[in-house]
């Protein structure tokens, strides 16, 4: 008797969902809804986000990183973009001849950075960030080097720190031997330098 009464039961919640439009083998009779009506989209170009007379001696980059190769996943380098032209004669070093040429991936990891007696952490990766890829240092005491936030390298030779805004430069380098690089700070100039 209770197998005939669950089967009875069973059988009524069947129906009573196929006649409620619930049939899941599309017999409901929905109608299909109408788009919602579009207006045409308009193009116009935009304005600098930063007035170049407040600035006159930077240029900014809204894409590619100056001569920087094109990151890609796996962080392979590609065509180089066209390096953006900074007026920053009076904060360059000369690159020495007997520098190393670099890629990308000589700079990846963590390295001890020392400015006199001061010594303290620099990680540096491959994530875009502000002005180039990020960086940053741990433990330093001054407040220079706590602002290393990105780098970029400026032709083959020549790293570049950059401060958080992505356009102040900290710190030029080159390298002369693997796992070792030699540079100034464009603040003060005095002498730096990044090992493993």
């Amino acid at each position: 008797m209770i197998r005939y009464s669950a089967l009875l039961c069973a059988g009524l919640l069947l129906t009573a969902c196929s006649s409620a439009g619930f049939d899941r083998f599309g017999g409901n009779d929905a109608s299909p809804l109408n788009p919602a009506p579009t207006s045409p989209v308009e193009s116009q170009a935009l304005g600098s986000l930063i007035p170049n007379d407040q600035y006159p001696n930077q240029s900014y980059s809204t894409g590619q990183q100056s001569g920087q190769p094109i990151n890609n996943a796996m962080g392979a380098e590609a065509e180089l973009a066209p390096p953006v032209q900074n007026d920053m004669s009076a904060l360059s070093q000369p690159v020495p001849s007997s520098a190393r040429s670099l890629k990308r991936t000589d700079l990846l990891g963590a390295w001890t950075l020392t400015s006199g007696a001061e010594q303290c952490k620099l990680n540096i990766n491959l994530t875009n960030w502000t002005g180039g890829y990020r960086a940053s240092s741990r433990g330093c005491s001054s407040s220079d080097l706590q602002r290393i936030n990105a780098w970029r390298l400026d032709g083959e030779k020549l790293v570049v720190f950059l401060a958080e805004d992505g356009s102040t430069i900290l710190g030029r380098f080159h390298s002369n031997a693997p796992g070792r690089f030699a540079g100034q700070a464009t603040m003060d100039g005095r002498n730096l330098s990044f090992t493993r």
